[in-house]
Order: structure tokens, then C-alpha cells, then sequence
């Protein structure tokens, strides 16, 4: 299992509103998040760093106790929900805390994988995105919480539509706006003989690069660490509109030539 992540500030913003975390522990489970931030330059920076920053503590925290349960996905699943719900209540008290914070918050999107049990846990909040990538498919395994997406939802546009509808940015779910937050959190066996690879990235890349790019590149005969740079360098050259962040696990090891 190999797994890298990058995030970039883009071409035109002056500064990177995102924020990724990845850790690895020695029971085989692996943590990533990536957090895109919003509420202006100084906001939304400090909204995504501490989501970032509390749900990766709440998870390791509780990584004992996924193993005490031995890994029962409903409990492990319960883990995952309260670790995010604790990121929103850190990311709402600094800005009750600052005024000059008021209004800030950010999306959350994570992964952890367990490789013991090639079961891969996904949390959702907002419209950062998950992709499954195989030779056969690339699948989103999360669901955007947009506008555009309700659009969908509603069948008023189709989802080729959305890609480029005007209003696409608008989210309807995000961490630091309310108290009460509901984050989509779902599992996914894994087949342990099937090359996958899982990328986690903000729509700074998915809203610039289009799928079957995003699946050559993760397929493509390169390092971990070059296909990070590629989909970077990808979105900048589309425009680099917003930051980019991404973040790649593979479950199997590449056997890069050269």
C-alpha cells in the first residue's frame, strides 16, 4: 500500500484555503483528509487547518478502540461520524471565539483504510470528492453536497450538466455552520487482487481535470509521488482557478520501469 498527498495554492489565489493530513499506524490503518476552506483568505485557511488537525487527533485517539472492537464496520463507521462531528464543533467555537472568523468553514473528505481487513471507511462533508480507480472504471464513491448536485438529484440538469453548470461551487453542507452536522460515512470492501487506486482531492482538480484524465494518470506507469504532481500540474495548466489538493492511496505497491 503506498499513499502521498500535495497541496498547491493554484495561479490565481493569493493564498491555499486547504489543507490535507495523512498518518499511518503500526496496527495497518491509514488515516487521510483533505479540507477546502472557505470564508476568505485568513478564514478559510484557519477553518480547514483545524478541521484538518482535530479529526485527524480524534481518529488516532480512537484507533485502540477500532481494534478493541475488532474492526466491527457499524462501530468503526460511529468513530469516524463523531471524529468529523468534533472537527465541525472546533472549527465553530474558534469562530465564536473571533468574530473576524465569523462566517468561515470548509469541507471534509477522508479515508481510513484498514489493511488488515481491506475494508476502506469514507467520510463526506461538502463537495471535495473521492474517486475509486481501477483499469475497468473510475467510480465517485462520495456525493457532492451542492446545488448542482440537487439539480441532479431532482433531475432538472444531468450530471454531464454539472460539470459545467454556473452555480457549481455552491455548497449546501459544510463544516462550521451548524452545530448539527450529518456527514455522509460509508465503507468499501476491497479485493485485495485488484490493482485500486483512491484519490481524495478538492474541486480545484476534479472541477478543472475531467475523469478519464484523473484515471490515466492513476493507472499511468509513473511513481506515487509523479502522479501527484501531474494532477497538480494538470489543474494549474487548466487555469489554477482555486487550490488544489490531493491525495492518492494505492493499494498495491507501484513496479514503476526505468
Amino acid at each position: 500500500m503506498e499513499i502521498y498527498g500535495l497541496t498547491d495554492r493554484g495561479v490565481v489565489r493569493e493564498a491555499n484555503e486547504d489543507s490535507i493530513g495523512i498518518s499511518r499506524t503500526k496496527n495497518g490503518i491509514t488515516i487521510a483528509v483533505v479540507c477546502d476552506g472557505m470564508g476568505g483568505a485568513a478564514g478559510g485557511r484557519i477553518a480547514s487547518e483545524i478541521a484538518e488537525e482535530t479529526f485527524m487527533s480524534a481518529m488516532l485517539a480512537c484507533t485502540p478502540e477500532m481494534e478493541q472492537v475488532k474492526f466491527e464496520p457499524k462501530k468503526v463507521r460511529a468513530l469516524i461520524e463523531d471524529s468529523v462531528c468534533r472537527a465541525n464543533a472546533a472549527v465553530l467555537a474558534k469562530a465564536r471565539e473571533d468574530l473576524s472568523l465569523f462566517g468561515m468553514g470548509c469541507t471534509l473528505n477522508a479515508v481510513v483504510y484498514v489493511e488488515p481487513q481491506n475494508r476502506l471507511y469514507y467520510a463526506n462533508v461538502g463537495d471535495s470528492r473521492l474517486y475509486m480507480i481501477t483499469k475497468k472504471e473510475i467510480k465517485q464513491l462520495t456525493k457532492d453536497h451542492s446545488y448542482v448536485q440537487m439539480l441532479v438529484d431532482n433531475k432538472e440538469i444531468t450530471p454531464e450538466e454539472a460539470e459545467s453548470h454556473p452555480q457549481k461551487n455552491l455548497i449546501t453542507k459544510a463544516l462550521g455552520i451548524k452545530d448539527e452536522l450529518e456527514p455522509d460515512v460509508a465503507d468499501k470492501k476491497i479485493n485485495p487482487k485488484t490493482e485500486a487506486h483512491f484519490l481524495l482531492c478538492s474541486d480545484g482538480l476534479h472541477g478543472l481535470v475531467d475523469r478519464k484524465t484523473l484515471q490515466r494518470v492513476a493507472l499511468s506507469d509513473t511513481s506515487i509521488h509523479e502522479k501527484i504532481f501531474s494532477y497538480v500540474r494538470l489543474a494549474n495548466d487548466a487555469g489554477g482557478v482555486d487550490n488544489i489538493s490531493v491525495i492518492l492511496l494505492s493499494t498495491k505497491e507501484e513496479e514503476v520501469n526505468g
